[in-house]
C-alpha cells in the first residue's frame, strides 16, 4: 500500500486538480514555507487555505490508522 494519498481541490480558476503527498513531504513543504499548488489547465499557482491544510491533516490521521 503506498504511503501516498491524493487530494482534490479546486484552483482560483475553478478547475478541478488532483495533488499527491505523502505526509512526510506534505509536513516538509508546510514547514518550509513551500507548499504552493500548481494548476495544470491554466498554470495558477496558489497556497492552500488553512482549510484544505486540515482537510490534509485529517486525511493522513484517517490513513495513519
Amino acid at each position: 500500500m503506498s504511503d501516498r494519498l491524493e487530494f482534490d481541490t479546486d484552483c482560483p480558476n475553478n478547475h478541478n486538480q488532483t495533488v499527491k503527498f505523502n505526509r512526510d513531504e506534505f509536513e516538509a513543504a508546510l514547514k518550509s514555507d513551500a507548499l504552493v499548488f500548481h494548476c495544470n489547465t491554466c498554470g495558477a499557482d496558489w497556497t492552500p487555505s488553512s482549510e484544505e491544510i486540515a482537510r490534509l491533516r485529517t486525511q493522513f490521521s484517517k490513513n495513519a490508522s
